[in-house]
């Protein structure tokens, strides 16, 4: 699930859109949770495990670059997409070489909340200290 369900933009001048011109002073809303659920670009877009295993690198995905919009894209990507990516693998370093980490119950639903921001409320895990 994305962070963020939407991202807005504000033309400052008249453009054309997807073939449809749009005048000056419009606002637009990306749509992050329908292009994350995009069948056109996602084998499995509902996250259920998928059998097929025969797209790896040419995946429909890999053909447009704004199929996974986490950090957004074009100009106006995350300026600290790189620094949160490196803090993120230095963390998970940390944490799963002392612990083993796993869900409680692999069948529950996620409890997760949606607004303008995504999050998970709750997830049982079972943490024990990793054999060294």
């Amino acid at each position: 699930m994305p962070a963020v369900n939407n991202i807005t933009r504000y033309s400052t001048d008249t453009c054309e859109v997807a073939g449809y011109k749009w005048d000056k002073g419009q606002y637009f809303a990306i749509n992050v949770i329908g292009l994350h659920l995009n069948e056109n670009y996602w084998e499995d877009p509902d996250l259920e495990t998928s059998n097929d295993t025969t797209d790896t690198d040419d995946t429909k995905m890999a053909k447009n670059k704004f199929s996974y919009t986490i950090f957004c894209g074009g100009l106006r990507i995350c300026p600290g997409r790189k620094l949160a990516m490196i803090e993120l693998l230095s963390l998970m370093t940390l944490v799963y070489e002392k612990y083993d980490f796993e869900l409680s119950d692999m069948n529950e639903k996620l409890n997760v909340k949606s607004a303008a921001i995504t999050s998970c409320q709750e997830l049982k895990v079972i943490i024990k200290p990793r054999k060294l």
